[in-house]
């Protein structure tokens, strides 16, 4: 443990808050300076630009990034040269699928060659995610990247009438109230960003009716934070019986993907608007959800385009996101392999927005599992309707031909929930997998605080198994 954390987690409860706020001003002067205000009036006006003028947007951007990335950075100028690209290289859109694809394992290896030797944006700030894998993944953001990305968030809450400043509740996996405190208050408050915040560790069934009288005292206008954790939230509430009398108005989602179960019983408990974003750590793209339902690309952000391309149908296709970031010029993130798939349309969307749509984050690779019959499948949230006897569930595959559900079970569990689950499972996923079971007290998070539906052992490229 850092002296400071041990610092932290000491420290009589008003100080802890007086710690939190002290975080909540240096984060309120580092995302919200006066840039911030002038990108989120600017981008109330360019979602609704017309096709042209988004075409003509994302050529210059992409080809500013490009060119400052080719003579400014050692990797990119090694890169792009050996792949026998010139500076002048990007002459239309369609010029971005000859760059070479960027991949994590590169980052890892190479990311303190990534960063520009002439950044116009000022002071780096050193981030790191720690991904699905496990493996750490450094790198460097600036200012202008994080006003632009809290902007683009921003004008999603705004849609809804959310005002900047409204008091919410966030729902996070850092630890902000400590894991050995076992009486209230489980919350802490930040005070210069009116955000109250909670950690997963102590939404337990004891707890709840401590947080419900909370929750209705403080009267907030919105909840934030990762979805899997609201929805184990709303989960026990509505698993007790028990009723919120002031919920919020709006929940925003992120980090993870929001599964449509999550998405019911949240709305069920709440009684309010449920909605998200497609987003990641590094930056460099990022794709809002309207109030039709579809992701639309956030193309002032960044360029998502799909790797692999698969045409579904004559208006959809599917493939694996690559990402190219406008806003960090001080270490850019060109043509970067996320690691999540994604289906796109070619249909208008009713909103009226031009920019790209996407009907589905699909998931992250690894989400998927892979059938005795050598199909690629990803579990889909359907598997757990009905299913108020469970409050999570992991699945988990080691080998080809067999998944293991690793459950938290609620009151109630019984062996027909198993057999409900197979049956499931054969009519949907595979008629021959074998489903095996593990229970257990509680399913473990990411180092970030994110939740796996799916922890998937098998290379799907090459079909063998690297544990």
């Amino acid at each position: 443990m850092r002296f400071k954390d041990y610092i932290y987690e000491n420290s009589p409860i008003y100080v802890q808050n007086l710690f939190c706020t002290a975080y909540g001003l240096i984060e309120k002067n580092k995302r919200f300076s006066k840039e911030f205000f002038t990108y989120l009036e600017w981008l109330e006006e360019s979602q609704y630009w017309g096709e042209q003028e988004i075409y003509d947007y994302k050529l210059r951007e992409l080809r500013q990034i490009y060119q400052h990335a080719f003579t400014t950075v050692p990797f990119y100028k090694e890169k792009y040269k050996k792949a026998g690209l010139s500076l002048n290289h990007i002459q239309e859109l369609e010029d971005a699928k000859k760059i070479p694809i960027l991949k994590k394992a590169e980052i890892r290896k190479h990311w303190k060659e990534m960063v520009s030797n002439k950044s116009p944006d000022g002071k780096l700030y050193p981030r790191q995610t720690s991904g699905s894998s496990g493996m750490a993944l450094d790198f460097y953001t600036t200012k202008r990247s994080i006003n632009f990305q809290w902007a683009l968030w921003w004008r999603l809450r705004q849609q809804y009438g959310v005002n900047f400043g409204d008091k919410s509740l966030s729902f996070i996996g850092k630890i902000t109230v400590p894991i050995q405190q076992v009486n209230p208050p489980f919350w802490r408050v930040n005070k210069p960003l009116n955000q109250h915040l909670v950690n997963m560790q102590h939404i337990k069934d004891e707890n709840i009716k401590f947080f419900i009288d909370y929750i209705d005292q403080e009267k907030f206008i919105f909840f934030s934070g990762y979805p899997s954790i609201i929805y184990s939230f709303c989960h026990i509430v509505e698993s007790l019986g028990l009723i919120i009398k002031n919920p919020p108005k709006f929940v925003f989602t992120g980090a993870e993907k929001l599964l449509a179960n999550q998405k019911f019983c949240i709305e069920r408990v709440l009684q309010c608007i449920v909605t998200d974003h497609y987003g990641f750590s590094e930056g460099a793209g990022n794709a809002t959800r309207c109030k039709h339902g579809n992701y639309h690309e956030d193309f002032e952000f960044g360029h998502l385009e799909p790797n692999q391309k698969t045409l579904l149908t004559p208006n959809t296709f599917s493939g694996e996101i690559l990402a190219t970031g406008f806003a960090n010029y001080g270490m850019p993130f060109i043509r970067y392999n996320v690691g999540d798939t994604a289906t796109w349309t070619t249909e208008k969307c009713n909103c009226g927005r031009n920019s790209s749509t996407i009907v589905n984050i699909d998931g992250r690779n690894e989400d998927f599992i892979i059938t005795p019959e050598g199909l690629t499948m990803k579990i889909h949230s359907y598997l757990f309707k009905d299913t108020k006897e469970i409050q999570e569930c992991q699945i988990v595959q080691y080998k080809l031909g067999e998944v293991v559900f690793r459950i938290v079970q609620r009151p109630g569990y019984t062996t027909w929930n198993e057999i409900h689950l197979r049956q499931k499972v054969r009519k949907w996923i595979s008629s021959s997998i074998v489903v095996n079971f593990e229970y257990v007290d509680e399913i473990e998070r990411t180092d970030s605080g994110k939740f796996k539906a799916v922890v998937s052992y098998i290379d799907i490229n090459n079909i063998e198994v690297h544990i």
